[in-house]
């Protein structure tokens, strides 16, 4: 059983990760940390309602290091804080699992890899829209040529903002704390996924604004990007827009695939309009369960356990996570900038 802390008990702790972490029977919560030792209070109650069960909960991150000294953390706090604490449980001797971005910049994000491998500690950054059902059959469907050569993608994220999943966490529109908005925080899944469908980014063209939300970060944004193969694509990220859209297209030398249109629904087709052979789309979701929402988390956990036990190569990896990082830095310094931005930066 691996002895696990977490950092940070809002609404992604409390819903998702520590619920995963508990469901696969590889992890032991021992304790719960947060700023405000209140919440980790509540949390502790709400997720553990036997007293004699419940971890052990603190205010302070090092103190919980020193006093439980776990194998493993999750870093589930606001942006700012990952780089930190990830540094401080390295150091501590602990595998860590953080929560996506990986760190508000590149330069975190890179010592925190450096520091992962200097200390021989697992790095996983979660992303866990890798594990969904539906992007695993389009990567099949890729990986096998099914429409053939990928040649364009557009890969959208959006909902009506933070407020809605999170309430009362504004952190997330708190640019010295998040380090961005709807580009880092939603921008970094689709970003990833295009990263991994399409292989690496060479250049970046983007533009950000607030279209709806009077705050301190972008609510929307969108980057033209160009790939090292030659191939085009667009990302689109968006706290500005309902009802919420998770949807991906790639256009293929010998067929197209569409995902999200409507939400859940998936084809994979040729260029004659058929529907690729092995990935129609009663196949692909007779395996999917669009109820079980924690699935991906799950998967996510379970490959944590195996990369903390040799068994596996984490995954995402931190290296995946500067990489999605960097994608997403490129398109806040072209909206800047007003021009295109080289991948990999300077």
């Amino acid at each position: 059983m691996i002895r696990i802390a977490v950092a940070g008990v809002g609404a992604i702790a409390e819903r998702a990760h520590i619920p995963a972490l508990r469901a696969t029977g590889h992890f032991q919560v021992v304790a719960l940390q947060s700023r405000t030792v209140e919440k980790a209070v509540r949390a502790a109650e709400t997720l553990w309602p036997a007293a004699e069960s419940r971890p052990a909960f603190y205010g302070n991150f090092s103190e919980m290091l020193s006093r439980v000294n776990p194998d493993a953390v999750a870093i589930l706090t606001p942006n700012n804080l990952h780089c930190e604490y990830a540094l401080m449980a390295f150091a501590a001797g602990a595998h860590v699992l953080c929560e996506k971005p990986l760190a508000p910049d590149v330069d975190e994000a890179r010592r925190m890899v450096d520091a992962a491998a200097r200390a021989g500690r697992v790095l996983m950054t979660s992303m866990q829209r890798r594990y969904g059902s539906l992007e695993r059959a389009v990567k099949r469907a890729l990986d096998g040529g099914a429409i053939g050569t990928p040649n364009f993608i557009r890969a959208r994220l959006s909902h009506g903002g933070p407020q809605g999943w999170a309430p009362g966490q504004t952190w997330f529109t708190t640019a010295r704390q998040s380090g961005g908005g709807a580009m880092l925080d939603l921008g970094v899944h689709v970003a990833d996924l295009a990263l991994w469908y399409m292989g690496s980014v060479a250049a970046v063209n983007a533009q950000i604004g607030n279209l709806v939300k009077n705050i301190e970060v972008e609510d929307t944004g969108a980057a033209l990007l160009r790939f090292e193969s030659g191939s085009l694509g667009v990302l689109e990220a968006s706290w500005s827009s309902t009802p919420a859209l998770s949807a991906i297209e790639i256009y293929g030398s010998a067929g197209r695939v569409m995902m999200g249109y409507p939400r859940n629904d998936i084809s994979i087709l040729r260029a004659d309009g058929s529907e690729a052979p092995g990935f129609s789309r009663s196949e692909i979701l007779s395996g999917f369960d669009p109820r079980d929402l924690l699935a991906p988390f799950r998967a996510l956990a379970d490959n944590f356990a195996d990369a903390i036990a040799g068994r596996a190569e984490p995954f995402p990896s931190g290296e995946d996570g500067v990489r999605a990082i960097e994608v997403i830095e490129a398109c806040y310094r072209s909206a800047r900038a007003g021009a295109r931005v080289d991948l990999p930066l300077r």
